[in-house]
Parts: structure tokens; sequence; C-alpha cells
């Protein structure tokens, strides 16, 4: 069985360019073009990992972080930040890894790999 992914990403291209990297890997993809729907989304689908850019229209994607975390049904699912901000939100936890854009997919693989076994 293939692992789930959440992508949370308002970005079309970019977020279809991850969508591609991840389903060509064997990932299963859930895709939301917005947080609120992405909570939604999540709670009903149970990913096991959150891919979450940071840089969306309001709730953006600290406020989408900051209710996972606050939710106990959520908070232990591992999220990794594939996003162009920079720097490091100061909201995200220090475990939270950040893959910037544009990243290597070699590097984007690796970071969600771990993710999921930490």
């Amino acid at each position: 069985m293939s692992k789930r992914i959440l992508v949370v990403d308002c970005n079309t291209e970019e977020r279809q360019s991850l969508c591609d990297v991840l389903s060509a890997n064997g990932y299963e993809v859930i895709v939301t073009s917005c947080t609120k729907e992405g909570l939604e989304v999540i709670r009903t689908q149970k990913p096991d990992l959150v891919a979450l850019e940071m840089n969306m229209p309001s709730p953006g994607g600290t406020i989408f972080y900051a209710r996972m975390r606050r939710d106990p049904a959520l908070r232990n699912t591992p999220v990794v930040v594939v996003s162009s901000v920079s720097p490091r939100p100061a909201a995200l936890r220090k475990g939270v890894p950040v893959v910037q854009r544009p990243a290597a997919t070699e590097t984007l693989l690796d970071t969600v790999s771990r993710a999921m076994v930490a």
C-alpha cells in the first residue's frame, strides 16, 4: 500500500510539479489549493504526510500548521514545508523540515521519506 501525501499549495504550476514528482515515485497524492479545504481533507483522508506551502492567501500556511498542531487528531501528522518562503517561519517546530523551491527531486524525496519515519 502506497503512502498518502496531502499537498496544500495555491500555486497551480508548483502544486502540479510537486504532485507529478510524488506520484511518479509511488506516493498517492491528495491535493488542495487552500488551507481551509486542507484541514477538512486531512481530517477525512488521514494522509501519512502533509506537503505544505507557507505562502498562501489567508488563512496561510502558518495558520494551517498552527491549527493542525492544536488538534489532537492531527498534531502528529508529519509535515514537510515545500516553499519559496525564506527564512524559516517562526511558527514551525524545529523538527519540521523545509525544502526550498526549486528543489532537486532527490532532496525532496529524501526529505519526505525521512519525515514519514521520524
